[in-house]
């Protein structure tokens, strides 16, 4: 379990439906501090300077998804340790195998609760080393 609480989370998606729904959750419900990205091309220059404790990525972005952003973060020093928790519609099993490969701490599948949201990433952070 990390020493620290879970606040600062930074979220990647392309949807702004979706990104409202989440901010507002992890901000009001769980009183998070989030950053939201909407071009997965500038995520890795936004998780330099917002410092992340866990990184959220959608799956299905147009010019760089969801698992090509999570390698470009593990070849960054900066980046490679920030746990991710990949939330998407894409809940087969061989996809969330092919998640689990890559090392992502825990996959939510869409349509998720926004009120049941922050405990699920808390309890995914109690979980991990």
């Amino acid at each position: 379990m990390p020493a620290r609480p879970l606040n600062r989370i930074c979220y990647v998606e392309d949807d702004e439906d979706i990104q409202r729904i989440v901010r507002m959750s992890l901000e009001r419900v769980g009183k998070m501090t989030v950053a939201v990205v909407s071009d997965p091309t500038q995520a890795l220059d936004v998780f330099a300077e917002f410092k992340p404790d866990l990184v959220m990525l959608d799956w299905m972005m147009p010019v760089l998804d969801g698992p090509a952003l999570f390698r470009q973060m593990k070849l960054r020093p900066e980046t490679s340790s920030i746990p991710v928790v990949f939330i998407t519609a894409r809940a087969s099993q061989p996809d969330l195998d092919e998640l689990k490969l890559l090392g992502a701490a825990a996959t939510i599948s869409k349509p998720f609760s926004p009120r049941d949201l922050p405990e699920q990433l808390r309890a995914i952070w109690a979980k991990l080393p």
